[in-house]
C-alpha cells in the first residue's frame, strides 16, 4: 500500500500535467480576433519555453505577426502561461526535492 505522502506527490503531479496545456480558443480571454489568436499562441510558447513536454517551441519566443492586437495577445498569453508552468515546477520541486 502506498503511503499518504507518495499518494500525494503522485496526485501533484498528474494535476500539474493535466494544467499545463493552453486552454482552447474559446477559452482566450476577451478581445479581438487577433489578440485571442495572438494569446493562444504565445500561451503556448510560453509553456514551451519554460519546459513543459507538451509543447515544442515554434517561434524563438516572439509574435509571428506584426499586427499590434496580435503582439500584445502574444506577450499577455506567453506571460500568463509562462508564468503558470513555473509555479507549477516550483510545486513539484517543494514535493520532491524539499530543501
Amino acid at each position: 500500500m502506498k503511503t499518504p505522502i507518495a499518494m500525494l506527490a503522485l496526485g501533484a503531479a498528474a494535476l500539474a500535467f493535466l494544467t499545463a496545456c493552453a486552454p482552447p480558443r474559446f477559452a482566450s480571454p476577451p478581445g479581438s480576433l487577433a489578440f485571442r489568436d495572438g494569446w493562444h499562441e504565445g500561451c503556448a510558447e510560453g509553456y514551451a519555453v519554460t519546459g513543459s513536454p507538451l509543447y515544442q517551441t515554434r517561434s524563438g519566443a516572439s509574435p509571428s505577426s506584426p499586427a499590434p492586437d496580435y503582439a500584445v495577445g502574444w506577450q499577455e498569453g506567453y506571460n500568463d502561461c509562462a508564468g503558470s508552468m513555473a509555479r507549477i515546477q516550483r510545486s513539484i520541486h517543494v514535493l520532491f526535492a524539499p530543501t
